[in-house]
């Protein structure tokens, strides 16, 4: 059974001379294992960003290319979460600097690539449909296989300066920036595994609505919150609360969604009867056409 580090005594809970964690007022800001995850995704982040450049270079890999790139994704969204719980002095400007190009980067350069395959598809289903009327038919029965040839025919036709200054070419170029940000970072970090949570925090000597300091010497922050009774999650217990927090808006979205459905199938149904008269009638007229 999981126990709420919460309602463990004091004595258990304090971190000061723990080099594995830091856990003041019922909170954890450096947690040792957290660390060894944060290397793994780290290195997953730098190992799907270089795939997915080396799968530009070789036509055979393309496919492969979509699928890295949502790993890099993955794997960034989970060493940032991991990075929350290996606190210790905080960063240096400069990394929080590159970081924003890390991030930044990968979220302007999702769009930009997202808003080029939207209008590759539109110019290529554009061109599918003049050549289904000018041929009077699908060429071959097979639509998909026409747009994708078409969506390739596009792509080849275009020159230097098309190919240079495209959506798809600053794609890559803001991809790249978020990618190496990222990777000298994992470089320049301590890669031996003898990271420890060897600080701890206090409070300043300063009065604020939240501590009256002035005047008063540094005191450390304490393990326990001394009003917890009023956190939300405080009678349910951190383990109860995770719970409710999964099956709580799964139960509700199923709900919502049974019902959609359902308000949906009915108007299908009802759209059908209504047109079913119109249907039968323009039977009933090429019928009477063919007699």
């Amino acid at each position: 059974m999981i126990t709420d580090p919460a309602r463990l005594p004091e004595a258990v809970m304090d971190s000061k001379l723990n080099p594995y964690m830091t856990y003041t007022f019922d909170k954890l800001s450096c947690l040792r294992g957290a660390y060894f995850a944060h290397v793994v995704f780290a290195y997953l982040v730098f190992l799907t960003g270089l795939g997915c450049f080396v799968t530009r270079l070789w036509r055979r890999l393309h496919p492969a290319h979509l699928w890295l790139g949502r790993a890099y994704i993955h794997s960034m969204l989970w060493c940032t979460a991991t990075s929350l719980l290996i606190n210790n002095t905080g960063l240096p400007v400069a990394t929080l600097v590159s970081f924003i190009w890390v991030l930044g980067g990968m979220c302007v350069g999702w769009v930009v690539i997202n808003i080029h395959q939207v209008l590759m598809a539109r110019a290529a289903e554009r061109a599918a449909g003049a050549r289904i009327k000018a041929e009077g038919g699908v060429p071959g029965g097979d639509l998909p296989a026409l747009i994708r040839a078409e969506r390739g025919r596009i792509a080849g036709t275009k020159t230097f300066v098309q190919r240079f200054f495209s959506l798809k070419a600053a794609h890559g170029v803001i991809m790249f920036v978020s990618w190496i940000n990222i990777s000298g970072r994992i470089f320049a970090s301590n890669q031996t595994g003898d990271f420890t949570c060897y600080t701890y925090p206090y409070y300043k000597q300063i009065d604020t609505p939240d501590f009256s300091g002035v005047g008063q010497p540094l005191k450390p922050v304490p393990v326990h919150d001394p009003e917890f009774s009023r956190l939300p999650w405080a009678k349910m217990g951190v383990v109860n609360w995770a719970l409710a927090l999964l099956f709580g808006p799964m139960l509700g979205a199923m709900a919502v969604g049974a019902l959609y459905s359902w308000a949906e199938s009915r108007r299908a149904v009802s759209a059908r009867t209504a047109a079913a008269p119109a249907a039968a009638a323009e039977d009933e007229a090429a019928g009477n056409g063919k007699a």
